[in-house]
């Protein structure tokens, strides 16, 4: 039996190679003789990413020739030397073996990319017979990967996702940017010629119009001036806070002269507060870490991710899980003590059961890929660059915390009343800090609860502060990844980004490098204007999308349903500019 395994990287190829057990490398293939995992001969390749791309289409770039949706879809390999090398490669390897496993990795893109070679070798896809399921690329986690292979049924699915998502984002580029540039140089809004061009994304746009809504809310905004009495009890250096608004100084006033020295306690609630320590970090949410605290944007944090991936020290760096199975919390508690002492880490692990905030297999798909974590495999820290550390520090910092235990405290509201007037004030107490006393966060407002009591009379100073309404904050960098596209459900850990990152090379979006904060350009709010009302730029329009795409790699829509009801949209779209001149 000869069996082939179709890699996506070379390093990742390299990893097989040294979880199968003896190999050599020969021309760019690593061959094991022998493996207690695999019978006979297995041989290992990769294409080192997509050999395959779609053909481009003729005279886009003409409004009669559009709405372009009657396209074949056909793939062409890629331009150069080296992918049709690469290719021959594949090619005489799939001939040579009697089966072939699918090693790619473990995602929807990695499943494209397999099925986009094989299909064009001759019984390539007759020769699927296994697919590795890898979370990590350790020694450890690959033989059990090699143990529990996957039939490829139950992944194909995902490459059906990856082709329709494929497919619709071409056909919204392919068909949108050239209506939208055309006609708005048609209407002299946008210059003739070459680099004047727009871009449009079926996830792309609509981030663009969320920086550009938020620049024009900040933009817009206008303080507000308004008023708040307060009551100050000087034996307990306590404030209490008016609830009611004034929108001028003279009813404030007005109303604090009618108000008496002594209030009375209308009620005091006091709670319990328990915490457990934060999620494992997902891609979105290291990425937002990174951006805000390490000062590493997100482009290099993926890249850092992926580099520590491939050498088999961090788990599958593309997820959307918080989540870990029960396996690997056992194997995790198994390495603390080392992962303390190689960081000296000082956390106290006192917590050793499974939490449901992050240990919850329900939580997980049978695709899913669960949340950052270490693997056995500890790095060299020398090796490491200054980034690389911080990063996987970050990681193994906050699974630590998992074993550490839960926040303590207490808070007490007290509500004092006067003349009809409601005041309040809320106290915060720490009982035993756990997990955050590692957290580098201080708990605020950390004092001894108040003897106050129901009907009780309190003496108080009163008086009057002037506030003002606050603009809206401008979105950064981390608040787009770690909130704001997850709300919206743009795009996947996968893809973000990239798509982010063309928004930034193509001149929408500026970043301030200090402070990550987001600037739209003059060129995203011309594209923005224009599309206002288009669907292809609403954010919970393209977000919905998204659902669908899931479904489809669920096995629960067909994925020409979701592409025909995009070419449907498309078409509505490029008659109602050829019509009007406008969406």
């Amino acid at each position: 039996m000869k069996t082939l395994i179709l890699a996506e990287k070379d390093n990742q190829a390299e990893a097989y190679a040294k979880a199968l057990g003896t190999y050599q490398k020969v021309n760019h293939i690593y061959i094991i003789t022998e493996t207690p995992y695999l019978e006979g001969e297995v041989h290992i390749v990769a294409p080192e990413g997509h050999l395959f791309e779609y053909m481009d289409p003729e005279d886009n770039w003409n409004l009669d020739k559009l709405p372009l949706l009657d396209f074949s879809f056909k793939m062409q390999l890629k331009k150069g030397k080296i992918h049709q090398q690469r290719f021959n490669r594949i090619y005489r390897e799939v001939e040579w073996a009697d089966k072939v496993i699918i090693g790619t990795d473990s995602e929807r893109e990695g499943e494209r990319i397999a099925y986009s070679i094989l299909s064009r070798i001759p019984n390539g896809i007759k020769k699927i017979s296994k697919r590795i399921w890898a979370q990590t690329l350790s020694p450890k986690g690959l033989r059990e990967a090699f143990k529990n292979l996957k039939d490829p049924s139950e992944t194909y699915n995902l490459y059906l996702e990856a082709e329709a998502r494929a497919r619709s984002d071409w056909l919204v580029g392919m068909n949108l940017s050239p209506l939208v540039t055309l006609a708005l140089q048609n209407q002299n809004v946008l210059a003739k010629g070459k680099g004047n061009s727009l871009s449009v994304g079926r996830v792309q746009s609509p981030t663009i119009r969320l920086v550009c809504e938020n620049d024009t809310r900040i933009r817009q905004f206008q303080p507000q001036p308004y008023w708040k009495l307060f009551l100050e009890d000087k034996q307990y250096q306590v404030s209490f806070a008016g609830t009611e608004k004034f929108e001028s100084s003279e009813q404030a006033l007005q109303t604090a002269r009618t108000l008496d020295r002594v209030a009375e306690v209308l009620d005091v609630v006091e709670e319990d507060v328990v915490k457990a320590p934060p999620s494992l970090f997902d891609t979105a949410s290291l990425q937002s870490y990174a951006s805000s605290h390490l000062k590493i944007d997100t482009q290099q944090s993926l890249e850092i991710l992926d580099k520590l991936y491939h050498e088999g020290v961090l788990s599958y760096p593309r997820t959307g899980s918080s989540y870990i199975t029960v396996d690997e919390f056992d194997y995790l508690v198994e390495h603390i003590s080392a992962y303390k002492k190689h960081l000296g880490l000082p956390i106290k692990v006192d917590y050793l059961e499974p939490r449901q905030t992050h240990v919850d297999p329900e939580k997980l798909d049978e695709d899913s890929h669960y949340g950052l974590i270490p693997t056995e495999k500890l790095p060299d820290l020398s090796q490491l660059s200054k980034e690389e550390r911080l990063i996987y520090e970050a990681i193994v910092k906050r699974t630590l915390l998992m074993f550490a235990s839960n926040y303590h405290g207490q808070t007490q509201k007290v509500v004092l009343g006067n003349q009809g007037n409601v005041f309040k004030a809320q106290v915060k107490r720490t009982l035993s800090s756990g997990w955050a006393e590692w957290h580098g966060t201080k708990p605020k407002n950390d004092v001894q609860l108040l003897p106050y009591r129901v009907g009780q009379k309190v003496y108080c100073l009163s008086g009057v502060q002037e506030l003002s309404t606050k603009p809206p904050k401008r979105i950064t960098e981390a608040e787009l990844f770690g909130s704001v596209l997850k709300k919206y459900g743009l795009g996947t850990p996968a893809t973000r980004t990239a798509i982010f990152q063309k928004t930034l090379d193509m001149g929408y979006i500026r970043r301030d490098k200090k402070t990550g904060q987001l600037f739209p350009e003059r060129k995203a709010y011309v594209l923005v204007n224009f599309m206002y009302n288009n669907e292809f730029s609403n954010p919970e329009t393209t977000g919905g999308w998204e659902d669908f795409l899931h479904q489809i790699g669920q096995g629960k829509l067909e994925p020409g349903e979701f592409v025909d009801a995009i070419k449907d949209k498309l078409r509505e779209q490029v008659e109602a500019v050829k019509e009007g001149g406008h969406f």
